[in-house]
């Protein structure tokens, strides 16, 4: 943590400028706030929290948190926690994907794209 920088930019370079990131946290974790993140490119988080991890009843907890001008998104988040495995990788893998399909409709990050084509 700087002090005296206001975005925090040495810690973000290890994020990143992505459009989209994946936050996982452990089940005692507290609640994830995006505000914590200021960026111009960061327009989606999906967090991913783990539940009664190494037992055989692992499974997971998603949320998704979004810029106010990045349209909904599916597939849509089930209410129950989903189970470790094949399906919840490629609910996760859809779910990034879409996220990043519907941040590039965003008006800001459609303004930068077109400046550096």
């Amino acid at each position: 943590y700087t002090e005296n920088d206001r975005q925090q930019v040495v810690r973000k370079r290890h994020i990143g400028n992505d459009i989209v990131t994946v936050v996982f946290q452990e089940s005692d974790s507290e609640a994830f706030t995006p505000a914590a993140f200021r960026s111009h490119y960061q327009h989606v988080f999906v967090v991913v929290r783990v539940c009664d991890p190494g037992t055989p009843d692992t499974a997971y907890q998603i949320a998704v948190t979004r810029s106010e001008e990045v349209p909904e998104f599916g597939p849509p988040i089930p209410e129950e926690r989903m189970k470790k495995g094949a399906d919840f990788r490629h609910f996760l893998l859809t779910k990034i994907i879409n996220a990043e399909n519907a941040s590039l409709k965003a008006k800001k990050l459609s303004l930068m794209a077109r400046r550096t084509r």
